[in-house]
């Protein structure tokens, strides 16, 4: 199974250098300067997995062919209209995975590879780029969910599952993906509203009781939005979450705040903007969700 890689940050580059590390046959996507920094000094990552240091497997845009069997999106999602120009020559070949934030991005890969081309896939793992271009891995999240939209899992999607399975990350064949993907939109809008609104980490929010009571309530509005939407998991998975991102001494900051650190551009509109408008079609009262997409307008403004 030949698969590629658009992306080799924190996402892509994480899981993608663990599939090489396992057999896997991996070529990434890359832009040209990338790809000459990437030859020079190889992929790196720093993890509690263990640290990898691998010599990838590149390609640019120009030079590619429809011979990928699996295609693994995890650019930005303001990068997506430019990622799907960049594979555009392996249309009509290939299973796309995007592992994308929020939901929307899945319309416009529909409307151009084909809804029966597009997977549902979900990335847990909390990552980042330093400025020596290494990856760091910050957390005990490290896992890849899955599955076919169409809620029947085929050979081909199979096949891409046992090879993660030899893999050091962990990964799941959903049977719901749809459903997992509203999961991890409220888990993402949570972790990135409550850390971007305050400039801090969890554990430094929730060290606070009424910092623990915000991430609380922000958790509750965004859940709310997709109950409504038709997407509502059990209190047992919902208690989960509360805890994860009330966990006391949490270091997890969402990307979005290291994205604000590095005074790049972020994903608020497709992350807080999108979960306002589905929240919007219910008249959801999500005060704090509209804060911290407020917050982020503001920072996209004025850079503060």
């Amino acid at each position: 199974m030949k698969i590629l890689v658009l992306g080799s940050g924190g996402i892509g580059g994480f899981f993608g250098s663990y599939l090489v590390e396992a057999g896997a046959d991996v070529t990434f996507l890359v832009r040209s300067k990338r790809k000459e920094i990437l030859s020079i000094n190889g992929l790196n990552i720093v993890s509690s997995l263990g640290n990898l240091s691998i010599k990838p497997k590149t390609i640019l845009s120009e030079e590619l062919k429809p011979i990928y069997d699996v295609i693994i999106v995890t650019c930005k999602t303001y990068d997506l209209d430019q990622a799907i120009l960049d594979l555009r020559p392996i249309k009509g070949k290939g299973m796309i995975i995007p592992f994308l934030n929020g939901i929307n991005h899945i319309e416009k890969l529909d409307k151009e590879f084909g809804s029966s081309n597009v997977m549902g896939g979900v990335a847990h793992i909390s990552s980042n780029v330093n400025e020596q271009g290494t990856i760091e891995h910050f957390s005990e999240f490290k896992k890849l969910t899955f599955g076919n939209r169409n809620l029947i899992n085929d050979d081909k999607i199979k096949s891409f599952y046992e090879i993660c399975q030899k893999t050091k990350f962990d990964s799941v064949l959903s049977e719901n993906i749809n459903l997992d993907l509203w999961k991890k939109w409220v888990f993402i809008s949570t972790v990135a509203g409550a850390t971007s609104l305050f400039r801090s980490s969890l554990g430094e929010i929730t060290k606070h009781d009424y910092g623990k009571k915000v991430v609380i309530d922000l958790f509750h509005e965004c859940a709310e939005i997709a109950k409504l939407n038709g997407y509502d998991f059990d209190e047992n998975e919902k208690n989960v979450q509360i805890k994860t991102v009330t966990n006391s001494g949490s270091p997890i900051k969402a990307s979005m705040l290291r994205d604000v650190e590095k005074k790049s551009l972020t994903e608020h509109e497709e992350i807080f903007g999108d979960l306002i408008v589905a929240g919007n079609k219910y008249n959801v009262n999500c005060p704090i969700l509209m804060s911290s997409y407020i917050k982020m307008k503001i920072y996209q403004e004025t850079g503060l």
